[in-house]
C-alpha cells in the first residue's frame, strides 16, 4: 500500500472524528465560535507537527498565496458546514459537503492535467448517487 493511500485513510478517519465532534460542539456553541475553537486546535496541531519534524519554514510567494487563498475557502466552507450541522442532520450535512471531492477532481483534471479513467468516473458517479440517497 502506498504512503498516499495510508495517509489518505488516516485523514479519512480523522475527518470522521472531526465531523462527529463538530456536530456535538454545535449543540452547545454557536457554529462560528465552534469553528474558531476548531481552528485554534488545528493550528496548534499543525505547528506542533512542524516543530516535531524540525523542517525548515519554506517561504515561497506563490505557495503562500495559494495556501492563504485555500485557507479562505476552507474557513468559509467550514463555517458553512458548521451552520449546516447546527441546523440538521450530520449525515446530510457531511454527505453533501463531502462532495467537494467532485469539484476537486474536476479542477485537478482541467488545471493540473491529472487523469480521470473509467473506474474513477464510476466511483464519482457512485459517490454522487450515495449523496442523493443520504440527502433524502
Amino acid at each position: 500500500m502506498s504512503k498516499t493511500v495510508i495517509f489518505a485513510f488516516g485523514s479519512m478517519a480523522l475527518y470522521a472524528g472531526w465531523a462527529f465532534l463538530a456536530k456535538v460542539a454545535t449543540k452547545s456553541l454557536p457554529a462560528e465560535q465552534a469553528v474558531i475553537y476548531t481552528y485554534v486546535a488545528g493550528l496548534t496541531a499543525a505547528a506542533s507537527y512542524l516543530l516535531w519534524r524540525g523542517g525548515p519554514v519554506v517561504v515561497s510567494t506563490g505557495g503562500i498565496g495559494f495556501a492563504l487563498a485555500g485557507g479562505l475557502f476552507l474557513g468559509l466552507g467550514t463555517i458553512s458546514y458548521y451552520l449546516a450541522l447546527s441546523q440538521g442532520s450530520a449525515a446530510v450535512a457531511t454527505s453533501i459537503s463531502g462532495m467537494y471531492l467532485l469539484g476537486t477532481t474536476l479542477l485537478a483534471v482541467v488545471f493540473l492535467e491529472e487523469s480521470l479513467g473509467q473506474v474513477k468516473i464510476a466511483g464519482i458517479a457512485l459517490a454522487v448517487g450515495a449523496v442523493i440517497l443520504l440527502a433524502q
